[in-house]
């Protein structure tokens, strides 16, 4: 949070874990996590060696006086895992060490073997002064833990601004060499305490992680948005403050304020600004002597607009004055619990479909840190906000967000720690139905520690196919004389190799229905330019009235199912239309006669042009069946401007049985044949 004594949150709570309360008040609160240690700031999945920190995390105390004795935290490794030896430590909310322990059985009070572990737990504190945390000072006891378990009181360190004691039993495992899909299913585990003279056992929930290959985000189009809500925009109006969403269900809503969102909390504005200023530059914090108005949240958030459609994606829009129109977007202030930040079931989906889950994030508060003595960044003199020396901090921050992207309750990605830039972020990952699927349930799961920031905007939530790319050639419309050979090819292009089935199809109505060519087949990636790439070229035929204004196109999909359903496969919005002309009119225009002879048992082919244009060419070309013709001579046009000459070729093959040729005339905007002529040896 943000104010030097805010609503209190709970526990730290990272990656698919459930908060647990216990008293009144939420007196003490408990939650398990983990953070991806190899990847660290990056986004990803977890794969194979990854290394994972666990975090069990306890927070005693809301500001009133609570003391728990005989903490500790026991703990068994998950399966396909391993323990990282002598990874046993007590740290604070933002991940920072605070007490390290060996494996063995010995007075550092944490302890492992075969599996099992337990931390004792205990808080720093003064003996003397048991009503206060001494902000900046010494504490009296250091030492936590005990042979039976320590004690942790309210305004213990590490501290959460003298009024909540926030501490996580943390240790490390590495993903063992398992299959791409394994299901990493963690064990719950437990704090065990005292809590007046009533022992507790809170336990705490499992969670479970698969084991995906990342593979970044679309790299290639992307179809339609399933999201709701605009297609995962949160829409636009001239109203700063909208409506609830439907898809936020672990937050409390409400207008944005000077002090709201508190922890727990959530606005959808069009800015952020509580007064609706739109001078992003103004003081940082705001200074009550000196800005009364407040513009800021808790006086420390970005004055900022909303992220769709900005010309610059990483800097967002700017926020819209009161009364204009303006992008909608979520600001979260997240609790300790794991509430899901974004949560929607999707129906429809396609069997053995790549799809991007994704959304653009950015952490909205750069001063809204409190270290583990209870020190903020800034400290507040005379109603003005001052440097704080004291500060020991990592980050001005505090925690950085960090995101969990789930899929049917199994984590598949994490963000990473989003730090403050000022700039939004995108993350995201893509994820493969399976061969009979058709819905599932996304979340974004906030996933980091409370305690002094993880404030954050989230907008642009996108669940969407990845397509592939389909190049047809010719593109657009096919010039072709009538009589003449028509050619056609498409290019299939993806990043993922599961788009092989593929059909022709043609439409003689300009478009408005498709039917079958009966061309289809299964194509056979291979890698070009990294990535996967095939060809199909449609069977030649000869152009006749019967396909003039024909339109082509390709269907691609992933599997002959769903190549049969039309929201399950993918068509190029670019067709082929076959133009057929009579080309004694066409070739009006550049006046090219042919003929040609026999001499010897070779071809001459001569041909007159007739206002010739710079940079004409004239390909002589040669077939066997007046359908496959090959280009045998390309010769330069040479007569004068809008004049003509005559030219001629020799076949420097010879002529056996019967041959076809043509004048392919091109360059200069040119792209037309001449008629076909037939000689033969026998001429």
């Amino acid at each position: 949070m943000k104010t030097l004594k805010p609503l209190v949150r709970a526990a730290f709570l990272v990656l698919f874990a459930f908060i647990h309360i216990h008293g009144f008040s939420q007196r003490i609160q408990t939650g398990k996590s983990y953070v991806n240690v190899t990847k660290g700031v990056s986004p990803g999945t977890i794969e194979v060696g990854d290394i994972l920190e666990i975090r069990a995390t306890i927070a005693v105390g809301n500001f009133s006086a609570v003391t728990l004795t005989n903490v500790r935290y026991n703990d068994t490794i998950p399966a396909n895992t391993t323990y990282i030896p002598n990874s046993l430590k007590i740290v604070t909310n933002e991940g920072l060490l605070w007490k390290a322990f060996t494996d063995a059985s010995d007075a550092d009070r944490g302890r492992y073997s075969g599996g099992y572990l337990r931390i004792n737990m205990g808080s720093s504190y003064n003996n003397n002064v048991p009503a206060s945390v001494n902000l900046g000072g010494a504490c009296t006891v250091v030492t936590p833990g005990g042979t039976t378990g320590g004690r942790i009181q309210h305004n213990g360190r590490p501290s959460f601004f003298g009024g909540v004691c926030i501490m996580s039993a943390s240790y490390q495992i590495r993903i063992d060499n398992v299959p791409t899909g394994t299901i990493i299913n963690t064990y719950g585990g437990a704090f065990r305490y005292t809590d007046g003279s009533t022992d507790v056992v809170s336990g705490l929930t499992p969670y479970s992680i698969a084991i995906a290959e990342n593979l970044g985000l679309c790299i290639n189009s992307i179809g339609g948005n399933a999201i709701i809500e605009s297609g995962g925009t949160f829409g636009n109006a001239a109203t700063q403050n909208r409506s609830t969403s439907a898809i936020i269900p672990g937050y409390t809503f409400g207008n944005v304020a000077f002090g709201f969102p508190n922890d727990g909390s959530y606005s959808i504005v069009n800015n952020l600004s509580p007064t609706g200023s739109t001078n992003v530059n103004s003081p940082l914090p705001d200074n009550a002597a000196t800005d009364p108005a407040i513009a800021r949240v808790h006086r420390l958030w970005d004055i900022m607009g909303d992220h769709t459609l900005s010309a610059t994606p990483a800097n967002g829009n700017l926020p819209v004055a009161p009364g204009t129109n303006g992008g909608y977007f979520v600001a979260i202030n997240a609790s300790y619990a794991n509430n899901n930040a974004i949560r929607q079931t999707i129906s429809g989906l396609c069997p053995n479909t790549y799809y991007e889950f994704s959304a653009w994030f950015k952490n909205i508060c750069k001063y809204c840190a409190c270290d583990s003595t209870a020190d903020a960044p800034y400290r507040e003199v005379s109603g003005v906000r001052i440097p704080n020396t004291s500060f020991n901090g990592p980050d001005s921050s505090g925690v950085n967000p960090n995101l969990t992207f789930t899929i049917d309750g199994v984590d598949y990605y994490t963000s990473g720690a989003l730090k403050y830039t000022g700039t939004w972020v995108k993350r995201g990952f893509v994820y493969k139905t399976g061969p009979a699927q058709n819905s599932f349930t996304v979340t974004i799961r906030n996933n980091a520690a409370g305690g002094g920031g993880n404030d954050w905007a989230i907008d642009d939530v996108s669940v969407a196919t990845c397509t592939p790319n389909l190049n047809l050639v010719p593109s657009g419309n096919a010039q072709v004389c009538y009589g003449n050979q028509v050619d056609m090819s498409t290019t299939v292009r993806s990043y993922y190799p599961n788009y092989i089935e593929w059909a022709w199809e043609k439409s003689t109505d300009g478009g408005g229905t498709w039917l079958p060519t009966g061309r289809s087949g299964t194509g056979t990636p291979t890698v070009v330019g990294g990535e996967y790439q095939y060809i199909d070229h449609f069977p030649s035929y000869l152009a006749d009235s019967s396909v003039h204004n024909n339109m082509f196109r390709i269907r691609v999909a992933s599997s002959p199912s769903n190549l049969s359903n039309a929201a399950c496969s993918f068509t190029n919005t670019a067709h082929i239309i076959v133009m057929v002309n009579n080309c004694m009119y066409v070739l009006n225009k550049n006046q090219v006669t042919l003929n040609g002879n026999v001499l010897n048992g070779y071809a001459t082919i001569n041909w007159s042009s007739y206002a010739e244009q710079a940079g004409v060419h004239f390909e002589v070309e040669r077939s066997y069946d007046k359908i496959n013709f090959t280009r045998i001579a390309n010769i330069a046009g040479n007569a004068p401007l809008n004049q003509g000459t005559n030219y001629n070729f020799t076949d420097p093959k010879k002529l056996e049985g019967q041959v076809y040729y043509r004048i392919h005339v091109t360059g200069s905007g040119t792209d037309l044949y001449s008629k076909i002529i037939l000689l033969s040896n026998r001429s």
